[in-house]
């Protein structure tokens, strides 16, 4: 098995506090999601559910769960809403019955899409603020934390 290589406590601290820094600005400054939840009556852990299965197609509770960090119980109510508002539904997996996942419906997509738009208006805004080099820097940073954090065993 590969020995994990050992990373030096001063970039550890950066990393710690960067990512303190970096948050409120994020939410401040590149995307409002105040204003997301506001204009389509959505609370975030809705919108969040609805991305995960335009990503995924298919999840179950228990992944959803995982996914969110919230216990399977509070999830429930939250698929539940989403369900009663027409846009998932729950579906007997049919390799294993045993297992129900949570699909995205038509209207889901569609609620789905125009979030996505309102979020490409907010960025849309601001990028005539930054140097065009700027924002590609941007860009990539981002992509690089998404696969970090994506495949990061945290």
């Amino acid at each position: 098995m590969p020995r994990k290589k050992s990373v030096n406590k001063e970039a550890v601290e950066t990393v710690a506090t960067t990512t303190f820094e970096v948050l409120p600005l994020l939410r401040k400054k590149l995307l409002r999601m105040d204003v997301v939840q506001a204009e389509h009556n959505m609370p975030m852990s809705h919108v969040q559910v609805l991305a995960m299965l335009g990503d995924a197609g298919a999840m179950s509770v228990t992944d959803i769960s995982r996914h969110l960090g919230m216990a399977k119980p509070n999830i429930t109510p939250l698929i539940d809403r989403l369900i009663r508002e027409g846009y998932v539904e729950r579906r007997r997996d049919t390799g294993d019955r045993r297992v129900v996942n949570v699909v995205l419906l038509p209207k889901g997509e569609e609620k789905l899409a125009c979030i996505r738009e309102t979020i490409v208006r907010q960025v849309m805004r601001w990028t005539g603020t930054i140097p065009e080099k700027d924002f590609f820097e941007l860009e990539h940073a981002l992509e690089v934390i998404s696969t970090v954090l994506g495949s990061a065993q945290i």
